[in-house]
């Protein structure tokens, strides 16, 4: 074996088994995000799934086959659904977070920053399909409609708490 082959088999080692180790700290996320209102826990299991599929057949195949987070995972895989319950929570919990950081002593501008982020995040998973059965493009009326419902009253409130 010529050496640049050994270094290639040893760095394609190490990637999967640091792979791996970004999945399954990604999976535990996950877990603690689904009992925490404030932390998104389908975004660290679709991570933990990008990152079995490059690394780990055995491990791709458990996360495809568990029965509460498979088949999500499974949808947005082949459709890139995200289903309207995952949306609600989402805006939910980013706004539960927002509102935390309002009362806290951020500064307006990292606030207004974050509700940015927050909306851009918020408008991307309003034109996601919600199901595989029905995939649509979602109007841009109502995709402005939902972010604006979102912003205004975060903003309303960031300008009520802070002047």
């Amino acid at each position: 074996m010529s050496q640049s082959a050994i270094s290639a088999s040893f760095f394609q080692r190490y990637k999967c088994l640091a792979l791996q180790g970004i999945g399954l700290l990604c999976v535990a996320l996950g877990i603690v995000g689904v009992a925490l209102p404030v932390m998104p826990s389908t975004v660290f299991f679709i991570m933990a799934l990008a990152c079995f599929t490059h690394s780990s057949p055995r491990l791709e195949s458990w996360l495809l086959n568990h029965p509460k987070v498979g088949p999500s995972l499974l949808a947005w895989r082949e459709h890139k659904v995200v289903p309207t319950r995952a949306k609600w929570f989402a805006a939910i919990g980013m706004s539960i977070g927002l509102y935390m950081m309002m009362l806290s002593s951020a500064p307006s501008f990292a606030i207004i920053l974050v509700a940015a982020i927050e909306a851009c995040v918020l408008t991307y998973l309003i034109r996601r399909p919600s199901c595989a059965v029905r995939l649509y493009a979602c109007s841009p009326h109502i995709t402005a409609t939902l972010v604006m419902a979102f912003v205004i009253p975060n903003l309303l409130v960031l300008y009520i708490t802070r002047y």
